[in-house]
């Protein structure tokens, strides 16, 4: 079976990804013809020789309801019931996608819960992740270099530079994907910054138990540091969360976006549905890919598209325990109202974390202060020709996207060089944890800012909301910032002495945008030489793991050891 679901990926790449003759299919469609008969055979065969067939049909439902859909299907063809309804050939093409796709989700999972199995043996979890992430890479790369992927061919440098911007989630871009690439290779791109934004690994948990397998103590313990989920029993029911949240938001999402994008702008009603349901996940996952060639320009009087795409770039960047909070927290409020669950559910549980209060605030904060400061800034520069309405919601909307998002309603190669470092600093800062979002964090910069007020004021704590934070966090916090500034004047160092002809704020600008994840860019990116696309590639890759996480990944945690040498004080002033 595994051998065969190889050569199932095989012909899926053959028959979707390359030009192929009349022969050559048919020869593909009588084997996946024979394929449905041998996984009706092979799941019978399994469930006849199992000692416990009833345990076996409960761990493997999936796999059976669809053996007893087809054999349903071909008795009723056999003996022409269904013959006049339905076209056989449309059937048999239905099945044949549904037993494809069950194969490679099978054959994917066993590689990828394999190779982390072998991974987590010796390695630790952020290296896991790391190299999750560059596994992605290098796929979507392959496929994004397939003949049907494009229009007229792709290097092999740009398909990289591609899919590590949308594994990513970054947005910078070196062609456009509204143009260059093809119906398939947008979906290519599609299914990256998805599985980039919620990460290989969480897939992986849900299939692993969609498909009846069961997840190992390693690998709940490899999640946990992931999700910031200290309870392992949780894990499971956190990964499912996960997906059913992001997904509902999406298609949320989707569906807005299909009833305010404009018609004329669209070739077809599908063109349409795909270029709404892109633009959400693209959105909420933080991505700022567009398949339109000027991003949102075209967008930016659609003032209800544009608060839609807003709205779902804050949610995606808040991170999914704070969404999770704001969606449990007040249903468990009202029911605490009820007199026989008043006991029962402590007023602890009701109330927000700290973490989740101060995410909120410091979004808040930077969503009003970048508004404020955008207006003011571009008031007579970008936002000369529009109304006073309308520079507000253009102000709001640029506050919104550098907070890793990358999409753009006005032309930010135009902007003023006070506004793009201002844009830099919320492009540094980025969105909140366990988001799809980059940058040092929200709460990474606000215990900073918290812990320099308490320096300057002669206080020895970070106290807030009445609540102390532990040094660890303020300790990580900095550590994270000064490594995200390490990283980025490193990079700027190195572009200054390979892009001679780009100056430095375009450069600074391009370099910080790749590390938040944002895509934002003041329009150099295609102009770029190889080996600056290769520091950006680095660059984006660094910036979707986290500083730290990536240092944990390169040298590994240093082991706690239990004695202290005698301190003694250094002069800093």
């Amino acid at each position: 079976m595994l051998f065969l679901a190889s050569i199932v990926i095989v012909t899926l790449l053959v028959e979707y990804g390359f030009y192929i003759g009349d022969f050559t299919r048919r020869i593909i469609h009588q084997f996946n013809s024979f394929v449905i008969f041998y996984f009706v055979f092979f799941n019978l065969s399994k469930l006849v020789i199992n000692p416990n067939p009833l345990n076996y049909l409960r761990r493997k439902w999936l796999e059976f309801l669809l053996t007893f859909l087809i054999i349903v299907q071909s008795i009723g063809f056999l003996f022409y019931v269904y013959k006049p309804r339905f076209d056989i050939q449309t059937l048999v093409r239905i099945y044949i996608a549904s037993v494809q796709i069950y194969l490679i989700l099978d054959i994917a999972l066993k590689t990828v819960r394999y190779s982390q199995r072998i991974i987590l043996k010796s390695i630790h979890p952020t290296r896991a992740l790391a190299l999750s992430f560059l596994f992605l890479i290098l796929s979507g790369t392959t496929l994004l270099l397939l003949p049907k992927a494009t229009h007229n061919g792709i290097s092999f440098i740009d398909a990289l530079f591609t899919a590590t911007s949308a594994v990513c989630v970054t947005g910078l871009i070196v062609v456009d994907t509204g143009t260059y690439f093809t119906r398939f290779g947008q979906l290519i791109i599609l299914i990256l910054i998805q599985l980039g934004g919620l990460g290989i690994m969480t897939f992986t948990t849900f299939f692993a138990l969609l498909l009846g397998g069961g997840i190992g103590i390693k690998e709940k313990i490899s999640l946990s540091e992931i999700f910031s989920e200290k309870n392992l029993s949780r894990i499971q029911s956190t990964v499912i969360r996960i997906l059913f949240l992001t997904f509902s938001i999406e298609a949320i999402g989707a569906i807005a976006l299909f009833n305010f994008l404009p018609d004329s702008l669209f070739k077809d009603k599908s063109d349409k549905i795909f270029c709404a349901i892109f633009h959400s996940v693209s959105a909420f996952c933080n991505a700022g890919f567009s398949t339109f060639s000027n991003n949102l320009v075209e967008l930016k009087n659609n003032i209800p598209s544009i608060l839609t795409i807003a709205m779902l770039v804050i949610l995606g960047g808040l991170g999914f325990f704070v969404l999770t909070e704001l969606i449990e927290k007040p249903f468990l409020k009202a029911l605490r109202k009820i007199k026989f669950l008043k006991q029962r559910i402590p007023p602890q549980i009701i109330v927000l974390t700290l973490h989740s209060k101060l995410t909120l605030l410091t979004t808040l904060l930077l969503l009003t202060f970048g508004t404020f400061i955008f207006f003011i800034l571009e008031y007579k520069n970008t936002l000369n020709a529009e109304s006073f309405a309308y520079k507000i919601i253009h102000s709001f909307f640029q506050a919104v996207t550098p907070r890793t998002a990358g999409f753009n309603t006005l032309e930010i190669s135009k902007i003023g060089i006070t506004t793009s470092l201002f844009i830099m600093f919320l492009m540094w800062i980025g969105a909140s944890p366990s988001s799809t979002g980059g940058g040092i964090k929200t709460t990474s910069f606000a215990l900073l800012t918290l812990k320099i007020i308490a320096i300057v004021t002669g206080k020895e704590r970070v106290e807030i909301f009445h609540k102390q934070v532990y040094e660890e966090s303020i300790m990580r916090a900095f550590a994270t910032a000064l490594l995200s500034i390490f990283f980025i004047t490193t990079f700027i160092f190195i572009l200054t002495i390979t892009e001679k002809n780009l100056n430095l704020i375009d450069i600074s600008f391009e370099v910080v945008s790749a590390f938040g994840t944002v895509g934002l860019s003041k329009g150099i990116t295609p102009n770029l030489t190889n080996f600056g696309k290769l520091i950006i590639i680095i660059t984006m890759f660094i910036g979707r793991i986290g500083p730290l996480a990536f240092s944990f990944a390169i040298f590994g945690k240093v082991e706690k050891r239990n004695y202290e040498f005698q301190k003694e004080s250094v002069l800093v002033t």
